[in-house]
């Protein structure tokens, strides 16, 4: 255990700053956003597409969620917003999972498929991969980011990774959009970014899909 974290000292630190960035960066950005609602307001067509080609790389590099972005885009701009912000997912998961490739350098994978069970296991999971991307990507829960590395680390291919990522974000994405068109006030949407009972009910079948279905293919992966 002790030589895998050694050998993996690096590739673990970034994943553990994608996990932590996102509450760190999104907090200072709301506060921000909060004191500035009016102006950007006012925002016109090429400040938004500035604003989402930033988040393409802070999506990314986990300095904002993905799901803070939606709101937002949704509070702001509507259901406009979202070929614009599926495109900015599309290419920030491209980013994540190239950083990520670029960083580990196959040193994962190359290491846990050392052992035997790790590697059938391992073997078995990626005949279903689109699925486990898919379900993965369903669940407003999972880290976007965290995620983006993991897949990179497994040996993912990336065709399925972008295709089957893109679509499971679309029900939590088309449901951030629309929970911010319902805000009235940006200040409770950032506190309470699923409030309402329709909402948290399907924010929940969301996670609760993700994790059957997850689950499923991990228990199927196992006993073969």
């Amino acid at each position: 255990m002790l030589d895998f974290i050694r050998k993996n000292s690096f590739t673990l630190l970034y994943t553990f700053f994608l996990g932590l960035m996102p509450l760190l960066v999104s907090s200072s950005i709301s506060y921000w956003i909060i004191t500035h609602e009016q102006e950007i307001q006012t925002f016109t067509f090429q400040d938004w597409i500035i604003v989402f080609l930033i988040s393409c790389f802070t999506m990314a590099f986990a300095l904002t969620p993905t799901t803070f972005i939606a709101l937002l885009s949704g509070y702001f701009l509507g259901w406009q917003a979202f070929l614009p912000l599926a495109l900015s997912y599309w290419i920030a998961s491209f980013i994540g999972f190239k950083i990520a490739q670029m960083i580990d350098g196959g040193r994962f994978l190359q290491i846990i498929s050392e052992k035997p069970k790790v590697k059938q296991v391992l073997e078995n999971l990626q005949k279903d991969e689109f699925k486990i991307i898919l379900l993965a990507r369903l669940s407003p829960v999972l880290p976007f980011a965290v995620t983006n590395v993991l897949f990179s680390f497994s040996g993912t291919k990336l065709r399925n990774f972008l295709t089957a990522g893109f679509i499971g974000m679309l029900p939590r994405t088309l449901l951030s959009i629309w929970i911010g068109t319902q805000a009235q006030e940006i200040k409770r949407l950032i506190e309470h970014p699923s409030e309402g009972n329709l909402s948290q009910m399907l924010i929940l079948g969301l996670i609760g899909g993700s994790i059957l279905g997850l689950g499923y293919f991990v228990k199927k992966a196992v006993e073969k």
